[in-house]
This record gives structure tokens, sequence and C-alpha cells, in this order.
């Protein structure tokens, strides 16, 4: 009697099991994840297969070494030859000792400015710091493009090749070589644009000091840099060290601006190298520099969440006692700092935009008299004495179907992307304890390790053929918003999650009573609540994609070419002026693109609240 009692029990404990495991493998979310891992795995990890294994065979362009090559059989000959080969010093170690050094200081002096900058923006009582802190984050809203050329203005040495610059026309001697291009105008532009970067990373951290600490110092008679080293620096010290090694990490992987300042030198980089290799038609070498450079970046990831795995509780500062966050207050020194840190701040973010401005009306480039101020390349028709018969924007067909395709790759992008990192990071955080949802959300991170430059390598490899039934979309549009997309995915992901995790579950509990489906409850309750995650997804990709160069230099063509590319191409064609003219229309519209999805895109979105 007993054993028919327990079968019986262990016969509806097995029902059960079975019962709700059919009710978990036939619910909406876990279809809706698996489809997205079986789409992400074959947008993200196909792609890095794809461009590991075309390292590892014979490559088509190979048989001009011989004629006993067969195409597509496994060879170490591309990995031999980039590592100690003949082009191994050229086209590798020479480039990656570039990338570091580069890359090192850049993120040095950035983490150096930024953390300064930071300090005086949050914890002091500077006048206007929330201006100053918008203001001081612009060089890193612009595009690096933009801060590469108005650099080559200023500087711009003729004996390299070009007209005069500004610094020639002003002092009436040419600017010193190393000034002008090579690994110092590299740096310097580097630290202009990422400082920025380092700055909103540290000024997070330096919010949350408890200022009693301070002040304790401040009694006891410390002075305000004693108090700087020995209180201020050390609480923040992971924040820093982690704003040093994303800087790093986004510095190695700068395609625009060593191209443009450090190539004219032949100063090479990792990126820089990729894409000559590529045009050169060294396709292998192209991608194993692409992977060289996406080991680094995942390196320098890891390293970061390993240190602050481990020590961030050495540096709480905020707990359960009471918190305490007064201004710093500057003193006499209060109206200097504001005059100095005013000044930087319009020199970095509005002098180069102001540059560029003015160099879009010269006739002449090189010549800045009054004389030679024409509105030509904005209102002018097609004329064969200047710039090979371009038509100014305002008329130029090309110019205006590029702005159009920009416009509807950043705002279709923008809207796919948030929508698809909300929906990823409702099933991350409702379900964090499921392997099938961490598997989703670290596939979902795995774009942001690999640089732009880099990831439109592996696209290209996959993408310029067709497999199986998906056809080769190298060329179109759609290849554009899916690489947009997916690199874009990490940052609309994670401020998904932000909003997701605010909003009680219990709520979605109640009208699964009520019987609301899963599709409604995303429709009425999440995204109605997540309107904040839905609105930062939509400008972080907008304002990226708009100024995005690296990431699709490699997949454009003439149908598909944005106002990026386009001014990339007029400037190896010399046509500064238009060039110029192309950066600062895309500034223009990133900025009220981004003031639009704030204010227009959050008042409509919050409308659903109401309903």
């Amino acid at each position: 009697m007993t054993t028919f009692a327990n079968g019986r029990v262990n016969k509806i404990s097995i029902e059960r099991w079975l019962n709700r495991a059919r009710q978990r493998i036939t619910s909406p979310q876990f279809i809706i994840s698996i489809i997205l891992l079986l789409v992400l795995t074959y947008l993200v990890l196909v792609p890095l297969y794809g461009l590991v294994e075309r390292t590892l065979v014979w490559d088509d362009s190979d048989t001009r070494m011989s004629q006993e090559i067969e195409p597509g059989e496994i060879t170490l000959f591309h990995w031999k030859n980039v590592l100690g080969g003949r082009v191994a010093h050229p086209f590798f170690y020479k480039p990656l000792l570039n990338t570091l050094f580069t890359g090192s200081v850049a993120a040095g002096f950035a983490l150096l400015l930024g953390g300064l900058l930071s300090w005086f923006v949050t914890r002091t009582d500077l006048p206007a710091r929330g201006w100053l802190k918008t203001l001081l984050t612009l060089p890193y809203i612009i595009p690096s493009f933009a801060i590469a050329l108005a650099w080559e203005t200023l500087f711009r040495n003729p004996n390299i090749g070009g007209q005069p610059g500004f610094f020639q026309i002003v002092f009436n001697v040419p600017p010193p070589e190393w000034l002008s291009y090579g690994p110092v105008p590299v740096i310097i532009t580097m630290v202009i644009h990422f400082f920025p970067f380092a700055l909103l990373l540290v000024s997070g951290a330096l919010e949350t000091i408890d200022t009693q600490l301070e002040e304790g110092a401040e009694l006891l008679g410390a002075s305000r840099f004693t108090i700087l080293r020995k209180i201020t620096f050390p609480i923040v010290a992971p924040a820093f060290l982690a704003a040093f090694v994303l800087t790093f990490g986004r510095t190695i992987g700068t395609f625009a601006l060593p191209y443009l300042l450090g190539t004219p030198a032949r100063y090479h980089t990792l990126s820089t190298m990729l894409y000559t290799s590529l045009k050169l038609g060294f396709d292998p070498i192209a991608y194993i520099l692409g992977i060289v450079l996406i080991f680094f970046t995942t390196l320098v990831v890891y390293a970061s969440n390993k240190f602050l795995g481990g020590n961030l509780r050495r540096y709480e500062t905020v707990g359960g006692k009471g918190f305490k966050g007064e201004p710093t207050r500057l003193g006499r020194w209060r109206w200097p700092s504001f005059t100095m840190i005013g000044g930087f701040s319009l020199i970095t973010a509005i002098f180069p935009l102001a540059l560029l401005a003015y160099q879009t009306l010269m006739l002449i480039d090189g010549r800045f008299g009054l004389d030679n101020l024409t509105l030509h390349f904005w209102i002018g028709q097609s004329d064969p004495n200047i710039a090979h018969g371009e038509p100014g924007v305002l008329h130029n067909p090309i110019i205006l179907g590029a702005t159009w395709n920009s416009i509807r790759l950043a705002v279709v992008s923008s809207i796919l992307s948030a929508l698809l990192g909300l929906i990823v990071a409702y099933l991350v955080v409702r379900n964090r304890k499921s392997f099938l949802s961490k598997l989703l959300d670290q596939i979902s991170f795995l774009p942001f390790l690999f640089p732009a430059i880099a990831f439109g390598a592996m696209y290209l490899t996959i993408f310029a053929n067709r497999h199986g039934p998906i056809p080769a979309l190298y060329g179109t549009f759609t290849l554009l918003v899916i690489i947009s997309v997916i690199k874009r995915l990490p940052y609309s992901v994670r401020t998904g999650a932000s909003a997701i995790t605010q909003i009680g579950q219990e709520l979605e509990e109640a009208a699964e009573i009520e019987g609301s489906t899963w599709f409604q409850r995303i429709r009425k309750i999440v995204m109605p609540l997540a309107t904040s995650g839905i609105v930062a997804g939509l400008m972080v990709t907008f304002v990226g994609v708009m100024r995005e160069l690296s990431l699709i230099i490699l997949l454009i063509t003439p149908q598909t070419r944005v106002l990026m590319t386009l001014g990339f191409g007029y400037t190896e064609e010399n046509l500064i002026q238009l060039s110029n003219a192309l950066v600062l229309l895309v500034t223009l519209i990133t900025i009220i693109g981004e003031l639009v999805v704030w204010r227009l895109g959050k008042s409509r979105l919050s409308r659903l609240r109401a309903k």
C-alpha cells in the first residue's frame, strides 16, 4: 500500500514538473528569449567567428603569391606573417606600440583633466556649475572628426602639404611639424575629445563623498591641497581607475583622430592600419589587427571589473549613519576659477566649431582675409572652377541624400535599439536567476568590447556574401541599421535595465490576475513606466549614430553614404570647406535631435501613463 502511495505521489510530482516545464517553454518570455538569443548569436558571435576564420584560411588575393594556393584551405601563414614575417614591423608591432602609447598617454591626461574639472563642478561652490558641466561635455558630443579638422585648420603645415593654417597666418611662421601631424596632435585631440567622458565617470563618485570627512580635516588645520590629496583622492581612487581603464579602451579604438592627424606623418595605429590594409587589399592582415584590437579592449574591461569587483567595499563612504554633501568653498579663487574653466570650455567646445564655420566661408582655403569670404559652399551652384564643380550644401543632391540617410539611419536605429534594449532588459531583470537570461545579458553586452572599426570588419566578413537563407547585405541600408542597433545595444540595455528595476513586479502580477496577456502588460504597464529608459536609449543611440564614422566606414557604398562618411571622403579629396560644412551639419542635427528626443519625445511617451 505504501509503495502504491509513493508511486502515485511520484507520478503527481512528475506531472506537476512537466506542466510547469510546458508552461515555461510555451510562455512569451521564454519564446522571445530564445528568438533574441538566436538572433544576437548570429549578429554578434557569428561575425566574430567569421573574422577569426578569415585569418586562418587562404584568401582569394593570396593567389598572387603562388598559383598553387587554394582559397579556403586552412593555413597559419597570415598569423606567422603578421607576427614574425616581413610585414610584422610596419603592419603590426609599430602600430601596436603607437596605439598603446597614444592611448595610455591620452587616457592619463584625459583622466587628470576630467578629474580636476569634475571636482570643480561637483564639489565646490563654483558659479554656474550646471551650465559649465554641460558646456564641458560638448567636446564628447561633437564628432572627433570635427576636432581633428579644427586642429588641422589651426596648425596645418604647408611643408607637409596643403595651404597654411591659422597659426602661420597669425605668427607668419609655419608651426613645427611635430605640432601639425604625428603623436603630439593625436594625443592632444584625444584628450580634448575624451576628458568629458572621464569627467562624467568621476563626477558620480565625487558627488557621494561625505563632506564631514573633509570638514573634520579642515578643522584640524589641513590645507585644501592636503585634504584633496589625502582624503578626497583616495576615496574616489576606484572611480579614477575605472575611468582610466574605460577611457584607455576607447582611445585605442579611435580611428578619425589618428587617421587625419597621424597618417600624413606616417604615424599609424592599429585602427588606421586596419583601414589602410583593407584599402590595399590585405584583408587577412586587417582582420588580424581587428582581433588584436578586440583582445586589448576585452582585456581592459576585464581588468576594470576584476579590480572594482573585489575592492569597492574598501572605499564605501555612504552608509546608514547620515550623509552630508556640502560643497567646498573656493573663497577668493571662486571667480578666477570660473574664468579659467569657462575660458577653457569655450576653447574646447565652441572655438573648434567657430573655426570650422569660418573656414566654410573661405573661397580659397588658407586665406583668412575678409576679401576671401563666400557663401558658395553653402548656397552656391556648380562651378567647374571651385571645388571640382561640387555645388554648395543646399544645392548638392549628394549631400542632401547623405543628410536624409543620416537622419533616417539615426532615427530608425535609435527607435529599434531603445525598444530592443528595453525588451532584453526586461527579460534579464525579471528572470535574473535564469541561465537563459544571464546568457542573453552577456551576449547583448559583447558589442561593447568590440572597437567600432573592428566590429565593421566583422560584419564585412559575414555580410559581403550570401550565407544560406541570409542574403548578402553589403551595400544596403538594412546592414547599416543592423550594425548600428547591435553596436548600441549594450547602452540601451543598461538604460532600460535601470528603468525596469524601478518598476514593482506586483503591478504586472495584478494585471495578470485580471487576465492581461504578457504583450498587454508590456504595452500598458512596462513601457509607460519605463519612459525614462526609453528616452535615454533613444538619446544615446541617436547621438552615437549621427556622429558615427569608424563603425560604418567599411560598409558604406555610394548609395548608402551618410554625412560623416561623405565628409571623410571630401577630406581625402582635399575639399576642406565642404567637409567642414558637413561636420557642422552633423553637429547641428545631433544637438537638435537630442533636444527633440528629450523634450518632445519624453512628453509624448509620458502620455501613455495617463491611459
